[in-house]
């Protein structure tokens, strides 16, 4: 199983925030994954639209405070990748004005991270079918998420994981339970190499599903999931 730790926590104008229970999509008015669930409870970015008044920071003494993340050890880099979407209507442009796209120094408990947003791939690997993945296949999201790369101590998605048609027992599946996937798509770096204003979202109806949206909208079902690289 993945290595999940808890570290760092999020804050809003220098509260500290639970982390989210129901890390999902958090109005059901719109779309729903799949019947009888409850909207999520991730935070939502219109309560306060301004991304330099969200911020990570040092460790909350409090458990229900601290961020979870899955650590990955790809080559070189350490990644901790968080294990949901903290932030909901929050666009792609609102993280890309404080840094948080390509990436941000934050220091956490004394350590020095980038913040950043994992890459998810510029195009889908096949029009016809979007769970497949992103292209190219080398991106974080397909490498480290889906395990596609077979690096060690990862979880690959079942195959019911894979096809797109999310029920209540894939939200209880075991590589959900690790991502946090369902019912939420997680902003990317990517640009989509056919739209300019366009850029590539992961998750929600499968865990290898590859989504894109404008990049300056605010969704329920849209977040920021985020990266730290250590810088030492």
């Amino acid at each position: 199983m993945p290595e999940v730790i808890q570290y760092a926590g999020l804050s809003r104008a220098g509260v500290a925030v639970a982390r989210p229970l129901r890390p999902w999509i958090i109005d059901l008015s719109t779309i729903q994954p799949c019947e009888g669930m409850q909207a999520g409870d991730v935070h939502d970015f219109e309560a306060l639209p301004d991304m330099g008044s969200w911020t990570l920071g040092d460790t909350p003494d409090d458990p229900a405070l601290r961020l979870q993340w899955v650590r990955v050890h790809d080559g070189d880099k350490t990644l901790l990748i968080c294990d949901r979407v903290l932030l909901m209507r929050v666009s792609w442009d609102d993280l890309d004005a404080t840094g948080l796209v390509e990436g941000r120094t934050v220091v956490v408990d004394g350590r020095r991270h980038v913040c950043r947003l994992l890459t998810g791939g510029s195009r889908f690997r096949r029009v016809d079918a979007p769970t497949e993945g992103g292209d190219p296949a080398d991106n974080e999201w397909d490498r480290h998420v889906c395990a596609q790369a077979g690096l060690p101590g990862l979880i690959a998605p079942s195959v019911a994981d894979l096809r797109g048609t999310p029920s209540a027992e894939d939200r209880l599946s075991q590589h959900n339970q690790v991502w946090n996937w369902f019912g939420a798509h997680s902003w990317t770096r990517d640009p989509y190499e056919l739209r300019p204003t366009a850029r590539c979202c992961r998750g929600f109806w499968s865990a290898g599903f590859f989504y894109l949206n404008t990049r300056s909208h605010r969704h329920e079902d849209i977040g920021w999931r985020p990266v730290l690289e250590a810088q030492d």
